[in-house]
């Protein structure tokens, strides 16, 4: 089995891929990168991933970095976890495939212009997060219409995607998106919460914090 390290950051979207991870059972080591601190844009993280983000994951020295990505080989390599559907044919797989391209590419935008407009604009961010409300409703609309007839997206089958689609409304809230209308996305929400796997994850977060401030001394 390929030695693995994943460079994350408490609460980024890099928790998607540590909870994939966790799913699967997959043996990894864990470094935090401190994204509030700059970490990112540091010379030894550089060296790390260039694109200077969160999620990285090391496949034995070899970088892979962007979620839809990393997701998309752990699952290759545990096939039977379910990280996303099995298909039976190429075109079926590729619509698995553009769902979890829907979040990365459309979502992930829209949700960081809800928590963090100051990264769109050296202006006023109250423009930019209105926007980001706007843009960002439909596809939450969309996804409560869906859940309406399942607990998960793909009905009664769990899979990543509704990791990362939790990751991004629970992050969007703390920009104050309004989630309150939308009570099929509140039982989803706590649906993910009881995941042993998401457990584990906080666990490890919480764990990466703490070697954090005992290194800073």
């Amino acid at each position: 089995m390929s030695k693995l390290t994943l460079f994350h950051f408490p609460g980024a979207c890099s928790r998607v891929t540590m909870i994939a991870l966790e799913q699967v059972g997959a043996d990894y080591d864990d470094v935090m990168v401190n994204l509030m601190a700059g970490e990112h844009r540091a010379p030894a993280y550089q060296g790390v991933n260039p694109r200077g983000k969160v999620p990285a994951l090391l496949i034995d020295g070899e970088l892979l970095s962007e979620n839809a990505a990393i997701l998309t080989w752990i699952d290759s390599q545990w096939p039977g976890a379910g990280l996303l559907p099995q298909a039976d044919d190429a075109l079926t797989r590729a619509r698995y495939l553009s769902d979890l391209f829907w979040i990365s590419s459309v979502w992930h935008p829209y949700v960081r212009a809800n928590k963090a407009p100051m990264r769109w604009t050296t202006g006023d961010v109250a423009p930019v997060r209105e926007r980001g409300v706007e843009l960002l409703t439909p596809c939450v609309e969309q996804l409560d219409a869906r859940l309406a007839a399942g607990t998960w997206w793909y009905g009664d089958h769990w899979s990543i995607l509704d990791v990362y689609f939790y990751w991004a409304y629970t992050t969007a809230a703390e920009g104050a998106f309004p989630l309150s209308p939308f009570a099929n996305i509140a039982r989803h929400r706590t649906a993910i919460e009881a995941m042993p796997a998401f457990a584990r994850m906080q666990a490890r977060e919480a764990a990466a914090k703490a070697r954090a401030e005992t290194a800073r001394g």
